[in-house]
């Protein structure tokens, strides 16, 4: 019985420290942009969404902003910039520092 408990304790504590190390670093940018309308939301939310690394999207005709929450090893900044133009809107990054990011 002691050499069970023993055992399950070492197998837990493998699997504890490999997912340990497995923590996804995820991040926030935030794009102004011109959006027109309805359609215009859903566009973006459509295709952005499946950009590879997109974790998290929030897409406001009132502010005319996109907040994407995304995993930093498998895309950037830059990358959703591009997906974000390649749909035929401007995309610019908003610093942090103006009024907050995520207002």
């Amino acid at each position: 019985m002691k050499k069970l408990a023993l055992t399950f304790a070492i197998v837990l504590l493998a699997f504890s420290t490999a997912f340990a190390g497995s923590k996804k670093d995820i991040r926030t940018v935030t794009f102004d942009t011109f959006l027109h309308c309805k359609e215009c939301v859903r566009k973006v939310q459509e295709n952005i969404a499946f950009e590879k690394g997109v974790k998290g999207l929030d897409v406001s005709l009132e502010k005319q902003r996109i907040v994407i929450d995304y995993d930093s090893a498998k895309t950037s900044p830059e990358a959703l910039k591009k997906a974000i133009e390649k749909l035929g809107y401007k995309a610019i990054e908003h610093k942090a520092g103006k009024d907050g990011g995520k207002d």
